[in-house]
């Protein structure tokens, strides 16, 4: 069997994500973020941009995430974008796994996706999916990701979100940041 070789994923946290409801994740993400670099692993982080026209805003409603002020990425992760071993990948669609982001992870020689970002309910959950269709091993970081939901509950919608990932890769594939931390080979949290 081949070696595991893990890649952090760092979904939408934009702006335009960032909310009462999902606020408390940056600072998690960040932490998260800082360790996986220094422990050596790599990042690729995403940007959703709507399209005018798009099927969110003809079957959701959904007019957001247009404005670049609404695109940017929050300060806390944007910063890490000067470093060595980070990638980004802007997309228009729920999955990060798009033919940008596949062939990074390709190119990579990537065959886990540990997962976090905003929001668990759409984007998390859609690249979780993707991974797992395009034989990948994901995982997703449950304190590291959060629902900006507003016309449902938040906290349920993300709760449900977890239950629907768990059962459809695996209860074993929810983990906390510090867990994800231990899939890095010569992880400085062993």
């Amino acid at each position: 069997m081949s070696e595991h070789r893990p890649v952090l994923m760092v979904v939408d946290v934009q702006h335009g994500f960032v909310n009462d409801q999902s606020a408390h994740v940056v600072p998690v993400v960040a932490v998260l973020t800082r360790a996986w670099l220094d422990a050596g692993g790599q990042v690729i982080f995403t940007r959703y941009r709507n399209e005018p026209g798009s099927l969110y805003e003809r079957l959701i409603g959904w007019y957001e995430l247009h404005a670049e002020q609404q695109i940017a990425l929050a300060p806390e992760v944007e910063s890490f974008l000067a470093e060595p071993g980070t990638s980004v990948v802007d997309k228009t669609v729920y999955t990060a796994l798009t033919a940008e982001g596949l062939a990074l992870i390709e190119a990579g020689g990537y065959t886990d996706v540990v997962v976090c970002g905003i929001a668990t309910d759409a984007c998390v959950l859609a690249t979780v999916i993707s991974a797992f269709d395009h034989g990948l091993t994901p995982w997703v970081v449950t304190d590291a990701c959060a629902s900006n939901a507003s016309r449902h509950e938040a906290a349920e919608v993300h709760r449900m979100a977890l239950v629907l990932m768990g059962r459809l890769t695996g209860e074993s594939q929810l983990i906390t940041a510090r867990e994800a931390l231990m899939l890095l080979p010569d992880s400085v949290a062993r």
